[in-house]
Order: C-alpha cells, then sequence, then structure tokens
C-alpha cells in the first residue's frame, strides 16, 4: 500500500509552524501595542484635532472647525497665559536647580562612612514617598499664618516679632510653593546620584590626590564629568514633572493669590475642568507639549548627552 502523504503536506506543514513560531512575539507584543493606541496615541491625536475646534462641554452641539483661531488667542490675546509663563519658569527652574544641588550634597554626604547611616538614608527618601497633596497639606502647616511652626519658630528665636502671611503676597505664596516642591524633590536627585557617585573608581580620587588636587579640584575634575549624563537626565526628568505637577499647587495655594502660583498646566487644567473649553485647553496642551520638546531636546543637544569629552 502506498504511502499517502505529499511532499507539500511536508511544506505546508513547515509554513505553518515557521508562521506560529514568528507570531508569538506580536501576539505578546500586542496587549501594550493596543494599550498605548488606546491610552497614549489616540489621546493625543483628540487633543490635537480639539486645538483647532471651538469645543466647550455645555455648547456640545455647537463644536466646529475653527483652524488656528484658539492659536491665535492664545499667543497674542492671552495675558494669563504670558503669566503663566512667568510662573512656570520661576516653579520649575528654582525648584530644579536647589533639589540638584542640595540632592547632590546630601548623596555625597550619604556615601560617606558613619554610623547609623543607613537609618539616615531611609529617612531622606521619605519625602519621596509622600504624595503631593500631602506635601502640600504639610507645609500649609508648616507655614501657616496663626497656627504655622516656621512662624512660631521664628518668634521664639526673636527673629520677627509678628507672624507672617506666606500665601498673602504673589512672591511669599510663590516662594511656599518652590520650598514646599524643593524639599519634596530632593529624594529623587539623592537616590540618583548616590548611585552615580558608587560608580566613581577611587583609584581616580587618590590618583588627584597624590597629584595635588584638593576637593573643589577633584569635584569639577572628576566627580561632575563622572556623574554628568546622570545630572543631565535627572534635572530633565525632574523638570518634567515638575512642569506638569498640580497636586502641591492645587493643596498649598490653589494658584492664587491673583494667579500668582498659576502654572501652564495647572491653567491648563482649569480650562478643562472649570470653564470645560476642551478646544481651547487643547490648543494650550499643544502649545506646551512643542515648548517642553524644543527644550528638552536643546538641552541634551547642549548637554552632550552620551558623549564622552575629549581631554
Amino acid at each position: 500500500m502506498k504511502n499517502s502523504t505529499y511532499p507539500g503536506m511536508y511544506v505546508q506543514s513547515a509554513f505553518i509552524r515557521k508562521l506560529k513560531r514568528d507570531s508569538v512575539p506580536y501576539l505578546l507584543l500586542a496587549p501594550v501595542i493596543l494599550f498605548i493606541v488606546l491610552f497614549m496615541l489616540w489621546p493625543i491625536i483628540n487633543v490635537f484635532t480639539m486645538s483647532f475646534e471651538a469645543y466647550k462641554a455645555t455648547k456640545i452641539f455647537a463644536r466646529h472647525f475653527i483652524g488656528f483661531a484658539n492659536y491665535i488667542t492664545v499667543l497674542t490675546k492671552d495675558p494669563v497665559f504670558i503669566k503663566t509663563l512667568s510662573n512656570t519658569a520661576t516653579w520649575v527652574f528654582v525648584s530644579v536647580i536647589f533639589q540638584a544641588v542640595l540632592g547632590f550634597w546630601l548623596a555625597w554626604l550619604l556615601c560617606k562612612n558613619f554610623h547609623g547611616r543607613g537609618v539616615i538614608r531611609a529617612l531622606a527618601l521619605v519625602p519621596w514617598a509622600v504624595a503631593g497633596i500631602m506635601v502640600g497639606i504639610i507645609w500649609s502647616l508648616i507655614l501657616g499664618e496663626s497656627y504655622g511652626l516656621l512662624n512660631d519658630v521664628l518668634k521664639r528665636l526673636h527673629i520677627i516679632s509678628m507672624n507672617i502671611s506666606w500665601f498673602s503676597t504673589g512672591r511669599l505664596s510663590m516662594f511656599a510653593a518652590v520650598l514646599a516642591n524643593i524639599w519634596r524633590g530632593i529624594p529623587f536627585f539623592t537616590i540618583s546620584f548616590m548611585s552615580a557617585l558608587a560608580a566613581i573608581p577611587d583609584d581616580l580620587y587618590e590618583a588627584a590626590h597624590i597629584d595635588g588636587a584638593n576637593s573643589v579640584t577633584a569635584l569639577f575634575k572628576i566627580t561632575i564629568p563622572m556623574i554628568r549624563d546622570t545630572v543631565i537626565l535627572t534635572t530633565l526628568l525632574r523638570a518634567i514633572w515638575t512642569f506638569n505637577a498640580v497636586d502641591l499647587i492645587i493643596s498649598l495655594t490653589d494658584g492664587g493669590p491673583n494667579r500668582s502660583t498659576t502654572t501652564l498646566a495647572l491653567y491648563i487644567m482649569n480650562k478643562f475642568t472649570n470653564e470645560f473649553n476642551y478646544g481651547y485647553a487643547s490648543t494650550l496642551a499643544v502649545i506646551a507639549t512643542l515648548m517642553m520638546m524644543v527644550l528638552a531636546f536643546v538641552y541634551i543637544k547642549s548637554g552632550k548627552l552620551g558623549k564622552e569629552e575629549v581631554a
């Protein structure tokens, strides 16, 4: 009796096995791709589309295309937008600079060997574990005019004779918000810089010491160049997070007084959730995104991320 199996059946079976083997990675990636499309790509496209429309939730049937009218209004006729840009620049740059400097100093101290270092390291990370709303509540208790801890300490030290209202003026309110944000963000830099400092070989410092270099010279000639990429990445990430952060400001000042602590992110949220002006809020969001992309690109290029300097 002859075998009824044909060569074509072997070819077909091999093709099916190969197809199944090659399709497995794509099947495993399918949930992630679907998640990205539904929750990232589609919202981005939707926001970009709404930025060209007059779209308010209170007048949903009056939604219509208006071209670049929203962009023209934002860039030429909206004084609040200009004010929020100034507030955002202060909020981001002052916060990140002090967070990075103090975080580096704390990381340098915690890399030293001393008794109880593990406990101090754990305590130093506590602010990073606290939610932004809670940070605002904590610092409102510290900076409260009649019941605040800071005013009480300053009066006991005879530095002030009357309580200071830290949220009464624009400058004091921004100072209070930035101060709370600095406290919150220091642990992020401390963790990042500790790992970067631990990766620097001790031989470099020993060789520099033999050559007569002091601590300041070693800092600028060895430490900072060796952790440059870490500095660039951490400051960039923290700047983006701070730019988008609204929880702390809402719980501490709610953008006041007189919009003195209203950042661009908070302005966008207010337009979206309070005024239900989805079209205008989308325009602000697109402009904010483009600004962050340009600034991030310039910062990475100017910082020469990933490129080694030639001595």
